[in-house]
């Protein structure tokens, strides 16, 4: 009887070990993530736009009205774990012109940011007012590429992919992440 006893108690407090070891891997992921869409959250400055190569585009879905083709350069794509801030660039290649607009998203709040802009090859424009914006609702044709690049593969969920090169794997694929 006593070592029935004894079997049960050490079963126990195994299980108990197993919760306890999960609860503690768990508890910093979610408050890492809980900590994204704090009030007092600050982001970094942001450095400036790199350059891109307007060959290398992955394309962006589009509407199938739409004249204007949208790309990401794959190469522009940068990481702030610290922040949960995806920037990149992305080119806009019309009929009659190609722009580009440094860009960020935050895939723990579903907004996006313009840095600058650069028209024609021009200098980069800083942007001045541009504050966070949802990515959802979002009724322009020049400003829904955030959703897709989100839905596409920078984000994973509400989480930011964990490395630039899945991030472009998952671009080319063209597989649609489920994003709220």
């Amino acid at each position: 009887m006593a070592i029935r006893s004894l079997t049960r108690q050490a079963h126990r407090t195994a299980h108990l070990l197993a919760l306890a070891v999960l609860a503690a891997c768990a508890m910093p992921v979610a408050a890492q993530y809980a900590d994204m869409d704090r009030l007092d959250w600050v982001e970094d400055a942001p450095p400036p736009p790199p350059s891109y190569d307007a060959n290398s585009l992955i394309d962006i879905e589009m509407p199938r009205a739409s004249s204007i083709r949208m790309g990401i350069d794959p190469d522009t794509i940068r990481i702030n774990a610290d922040r949960s801030v995806v920037r990149y660039v992305v080119v806009a290649r019309g009929p009659s012109a190609i722009n580009a607009s440094y860009e960020g998203i935050r895939c723990s709040t579903g907004e996006f940011r313009i840095y600058a802009r650069q028209v024609q090859g021009g200098a980069w424009d800083k942007v001045s007012d541009s504050g966070w914006r949802a990515m959802r609702g979002q009724t322009s044709v020049m400003v829904r590429h955030p959703f897709q690049l989100a839905r596409g593969g920078l984000c994973l969920g509400t989480t930011v992919r964990g490395s630039v090169a899945e991030m472009v794997r998952e671009l080319k694929t063209g597989n649609q992440s489920l994003y709220y």
